[in-house]
């Protein structure tokens, strides 16, 4: 197994201790995309969010995208 980057560790670091408190849908490229609203705020101001980018069948390591 390889060793995540530093980036990788900095990047899902920054969501230890927050709840998800709802979730949302949106679509991508016609799939149903579950956004999950955390507690607390994004960088940018607006809700917390985070978003599961990965295909269902798990053929590949996901990315979990944040706003934090």
């Amino acid at each position: 197994m390889s060793q995540p980057t530093r980036i990788e560790r900095e990047h899902y670091q920054k969501l230890v201790g927050r709840q998800i408190i709802a979730i949302y849908w949106d679509e991508l490229d016609g799939q149903a995309l579950p956004i999950l609203v955390l507690t607390g705020s994004g960088v940018d101001g607006h809700a917390a969010t985070a978003t599961l980018l990965a295909d269902p069948q798990g053929n590949a390591p996901g990315h979990l995208d944040h706003n934090l």
